[in-house]
């Protein structure tokens, strides 16, 4: 397994607004990695197929994140162009690296 770190200057903010018990989603901190703000979550849920009433309920936690957003938001995240054909090998070439990170990160092991 390939043991990824974050670079220093990402820093996850504690929630704002003085409710400190709150624990912030994992679309909240997807959008706070990926630089918008919470004003742009209309935006932030478009960029993985979410309406703005789905964006702010996921937002919120009254919404769970199904597994083809968590998919989109780990591509956007990865700087990876949406699917086609002639896009196929960069996608594929992204992967085929991550597998010979792993293997070199395990065989320093």
């Amino acid at each position: 397994m390939v043991a990824i770190t974050l670079p220093e200057s990402f820093k996850v903010t504690p929630n704002k607004g003085g409710d400190m018990d709150k624990q912030q989603t994992d679309f909240e901190i997807w959008m706070q990695a990926m630089g918008f703000n919470g004003k742009q979550i209309g935006e932030a849920g478009a960029r993985i197929g979410l309406t703005n009433t789905s964006a702010r309920m996921t937002r919120s936690g009254n919404r769970d994140l199904k597994l083809v957003e968590r998919l989109a938001m780990s591509a956007i995240r990865a700087g990876l162009p949406p699917w086609s054909p002639e896009d196929d090998a960069e996608v594929h070439g992204v992967g085929s690296l991550k597998e010979t990170l792993a293997s070199l990160q395990s065989s320093k092991d």
